[in-house]
């Protein structure tokens, strides 16, 4: 019993749900209580120590629902209890002389064969296996733990005997019988392994999933994984929100100041019942983001956005603009609508072709360049590549004097800054930093650091 619920937790984490160490404690003990033979009362009294929400308990119902479920043959008859399936299980066991395998088979005794299959499972630790690609192996190590290499042995037999002539009466039949069995216990006992894999590994595998989106080149990211993107983006934005509202919340409370806290508190014999802070008025910061999103940029900017405007509590004032040629105040639109669609929206009414920096930066300097100060930090994201234009990059050194910081992000390899129509070289040098980000992770660097760098 507390092997099967090792393995229940076990398959809980896989699918995403993770029950801390107490919670797992109080679950065992909860089975002790209620006992395993009524199905209802386990599933209740292991959700209510599991499940902490409304959300988490739908997807424990679910999980418990699949680790459960021996349905083999579902045909036949009604699947077997959870008694059946979880009594205390000896893995030599799970191997059955031929014949009461075979009888086991084409009789379709449910309730058998789920306690066989579950001691089989124990004994290779199928608990063990993630990947779909493990499905095979799992499988055979399964069958030879439930005893088909002697079905196959006595079809051996009887074929090599029937072939010399000195096979019993019958034997064509029992052959026939054999092959039966075997085929149909192979498909029960794979599709029990693919469930299992899927359960158990499942969580794994999107995490994978994950980590290879995060590496992958934002502008080989296709359409059919955008929204897999978004739910990345998101947890990066919380993440990155929790990484820095610590500091937040440490630089409005401000420094001890330990000479009035020694002073209130003499008449304490100097123990600090009462603390004094030294506050600094703090200037809430100004982010101003440029985005180029002609074709080879649009999936980074699309991207940056999203994750910019889902750090609305650390950086609650921010405009955004988008070009490919003229400059085009964008800002109205995430007030209107959500970032996701917003985003969708000043792509087709701005996004192009011929890219033109220089004009971008002259729209710039004529009608944001004198409302930029200290307070006030500018992000530029595109490849600087300007078709032969003139870059303008007074207006850009301009810039550099007059804003708290500039910072470039360019998604091209640093390699590829200054080749062919690239004005990297002339742009950087005017810029507080220059960054590439070129993925997701590279991406989250980058943001990383200006928020570091505005606190």
């Amino acid at each position: 019993m507390l092997r099967t619920l090792e393995e229940f937790f076990r398959a809980l984490r896989g699918s995403g749900l993770e029950p801390g160490l107490s919670e797992c404690l109080d679950a065992a003990r909860a089975a002790g209580l209620v006992g395993i033979e009524d199905r209802e009362r386990l599933r209740d009294a292991l959700g209510s120590t599991l499940a902490k929400k409304a959300a988490d308990r739908a997807h424990f119902d679910e999980v418990f629902d699949r680790f459960f479920a021996f349905g083999l043959f579902a045909a036949a008859g009604a699947a077997p209890d959870v008694a059946t399936v979880t009594e205390p299980a000896d893995p030599q066991q799970a191997e059955l002389p031929a014949s009461e395998l075979l009888r086991v088979i084409e009789t379709r005794d449910q309730a058998s064969l789920a306690r066989r299959l579950r001691q089989a499972e124990q004994a290779v630790r199928l608990d063990g296996a993630w990947l779909f690609t493990q499905r095979g192996l799992y499988t055979r190590r399964m069958l030879e733990a439930m005893g088909t290499p002697a079905l196959s042995a006595e079809r051996s037999e009887l074929q090599a005997a029937l072939d010399t002539g000195r096979a019993p009466p019958g034997a064509a039949q029992r052959i026939q019988r054999l092959r039966r069995a075997e085929e149909c216990l192979f498909e029960e006992v794979r599709d029990h392994v693919g469930r299992r894999v899927a359960m158990y590994g499942g969580a794994a595998v999107e995490r994978l999933r994950d980590s290879a989106l995060a590496a992958e080149p934002l502008s080989r990211i296709e359409r059919r994984d955008f929204d897999r993107m978004r739910r990345l983006v998101h947890r990066l934005a919380r993440r990155l929100a929790a990484r820095h509202a610590l500091r937040s919340r440490r630089r409005r409370r401000g420094r001890l100041d330990l000479r009035r806290t020694l002073a209130r508190n003499a008449a304490y014999d100097g123990i600090p019942f009462e603390t004094c802070w030294r506050r600094r008025r703090i200037d809430k910061p100004r982010l101003v983001v440029v985005c180029d999103v002609s074709r080879s940029v649009q999936a980074h900017a699309r991207f940056l956005l999203l994750l910019l405007y889902g750090l609305r509590d650390l950086l609650p004032d921010v405009r955004s603009f988008a070009f490919t040629h003229h400059l085009v105040d964008v800002s109205e639109r995430f007030d209107a609508d959500p970032p996701h669609i917003a985003i969708e929206r000043v792509l087709d009414q701005v996004g192009g072709t011929g890219t033109n920096y220089g004009l971008m930066l002259r729209d710039f300097a004529r009608s944001e360049l004198p409302r930029v100060d200290r307070r006030c930090a500018v992000i530029f994201l595109g490849d600087a590549r300007n078709n032969r234009a003139a870059p303008e990059t007074a207006v850009l050194r301009t810039l550099y004097q007059r804003a708290r910081q500039v910072v470039w992000l360019n998604p091209e390899p640093r390699s590829f800054w200054g080749l062919g129509d690239s004005e990297m070289q002339h742009y950087a040098p005017c810029c507080h930093a220059v960054h590439e980000c070129g993925t997701l992770a590279q991406l989250e660097r980058a943001v990383d650091r200006l928020l570091h760098s505005a606190a």
